[in-house]
């Protein structure tokens, strides 16, 4: 009596067949074991009381870093919604002026206003660079704010 010979390919259909069936069936094993892991803890990052040598001091929405005389160098704040977000960040030097301006700001169609500005000894802007998107026309002191009156952090 003779046997047919066997197909060698034949088997391997049948485990290419079962392949999906057996990736499903470890991927809910997996996610069925994970689901007695206890929850994942949130934490705030921790708070930068200095950057580089610079005391930093968060009041309001706005970030203020302060030199070791008490002198504001920085000033950062930012407006963030869902399709609108605006950063500004404005630079002083040790005698407490304006030297320079940051803005960026962009909408749900992109960038709107890439822009620095740099301003002389008087407050006056001398040189502006950067992207405006046209019909963006503000002028960069509308994005300033003022700085507070002895600030203590």
């Amino acid at each position: 009596m003779t046997t047919a010979p066997r197909n060698p390919a034949a088997g391997h259909a049948v485990l290419g067949a079962m392949k999906p069936l057996l990736l499903a069936a470890c991927t809910l094993l997996t996610l069925a074991s994970a689901q007695g892991l206890p929850p994942v803890p949130y934490t705030k990052a921790p708070a930068v009381s200095s950057v580089g040598g610079l005391k930093a001091c968060q009041v309001g929405e706005t970030r203020y870093l302060l030199d070791r005389a008490g002198q504001v160098r920085s000033l950062d704040y930012a407006r963030l919604v869902p399709d609108n977000t605006l950063r500004v960040r404005q630079s002083y030097d040790r005698a407490g002026r304006l030297t320079g301006v940051q803005v960026q700001w962009t909408g749900f169609v992109g960038r709107l206003l890439d822009v620095r500005g740099a301003f002389d000894a008087r407050g006056r802007l001398v040189k502006e660079t950067g992207f405006r998107r046209e019909g963006i026309t503000a002028p960069l002191r509308s994005y300033l704010r003022p700085l507070p009156k002895g600030l203590k952090c």
